[in-house]
């Protein structure tokens, strides 16, 4: 993974989906429960990015977290 996309927060919130993507096919299992984790943490990477290439937290877009 290239230091770009560790900055972009449009590749961690994509990550995020890939994760839930994952947990709904997993629906009750404890697979489902780390993957949903997995994605909370992938949203807080993401804020992060956004933080550190644009100086400021961004506005919530309404998706769960």
């Amino acid at each position: 993974m290239s230091p770009r996309e560790t900055d972009d927060p449009q590749h961690w919130r994509n990550r995020a989906a890939q994760m839930r993507s994952l947990a709904a096919t997993m629906a009750g299992s404890d697979a489902a429960i780390l993957m949903t984790d997995l994605a909370a943490e992938y949203d807080r990477l993401a804020e992060r990015a956004a933080i550190k290439t644009n100086g400021k937290k961004p506005r919530s877009n309404g998706k769960p977290r």
